[in-house]
């Protein structure tokens, strides 16, 4: 079973890089209810509070650099297998399901609809993704984070 992670309100860069990465990660700034919802949700905490040191599914992140604390969540959890980039909305973490090009048209700039093909949606958000030059630049990221070859 896929691990589940949430990240404290000092990690949100972090959450956002997971996200990329495809691995459910959820973002909570709400202080010590964190151990409530990472209970409920069966989640991991990721976090940068020493208070939280000594809790229970709790993992403390010491780089401050959100490149490293990835690569450091990734090697600790040994989550390589589990990437899978861009699968994942980077605003509320929903799996992304495929779209046809027509049913978007009204959802993306003109120049985008004209040249891109493929397209992904948010079903709870409704944000739509494709592969532009912000992909290509967050792959070429993940990439050397990672150390290996991805997608």
């Amino acid at each position: 079973m896929a691990k589940k992670f949430i990240c404290d309100g000092m990690l949100g860069r972090l959450c956002r890089l997971m996200r990329i990465c495809g691995i459910d990660t959820e973002y909570s700034n709400q202080g010590i209810k964190i151990l409530l919802e990472a209970r409920r949700e069966g989640r991991i905490i990721l976090t940068k509070n020493r208070r939280l040191l000594n809790q229970e599914s709790t993992f403390f992140i010491e780089p401050d650099e959100p490149l490293s604390q990835i690569k450091e969540v990734i090697d600790k959890f040994n989550l390589h297998k589990e990437i899978s980039p861009f699968s994942r909305c980077l605003l509320c973490n929903e799996k992304l399901k495929p779209v046809n090009k027509e049913s978007i048209k009204e959802k993306v700039p003109y120049f985008t609809y004209k040249n891109f093909d493929e397209f992904a949606q948010c079903e709870r958000c409704q944000r739509v993704y494709w592969k532009g030059t912000h992909y290509q630049r967050m792959m070429k990221e993940l990439k050397t984070i990672l150390d290996k070859k991805i997608g």
